[in-house]
């Protein structure tokens, strides 16, 4: 006895599901917006910066204000327009930067108010 040949088989289009694209396309994005921005956060006491990172493992970093060095900002054009930039924190102690932050808000006041308790400290 011979096995039966399928001479065509059909499934449904993929336009068919456009719309389960379209709407995992307007909620993934979002979704990933959301726990980048919990997942990172800078902490400004009175003598030490903590950088925390993760939302359900925990990773925390943490630099002595006395012991900053240099600090700097970047801010594109786009980035400058809405009120966003990268601060970028260096020690004695190491040959790159300590702390790398990109998108944070208002970078600028971020490094007055170190700056101010750096002069606090001396």
């Amino acid at each position: 006895m011979e096995k039966d040949k399928a001479l065509l088989v059909v499934q449904r289009s993929w336009w068919n599901y456009f719309g389960y694209f379209l709407f995992f396309y307007l909620i993934v994005p979002p979704f990933i917006a959301i726990t980048k921005r919990f997942s990172l956060r800078l902490i400004v006491f009175e003598n030490r910066l903590v950088l925390i990172r993760g939302i359900f493992s925990k990773h925390s970093k943490e630099l002595f204000i006395k012991d900053i060095r240099t600090i700097d900002t970047n801010q594109t054009f786009p980035q400058r327009v809405v009120g966003i930039g990268s601060l970028m924190v260096a020690t004695a102690g190491t040959s790159g930067y300590e702390f790398v932050i990109k998108g944070i808000p208002n970078p600028d006041a971020v490094v007055e108010k170190i700056n101010s308790l750096r002069g606090n400290l001396k």
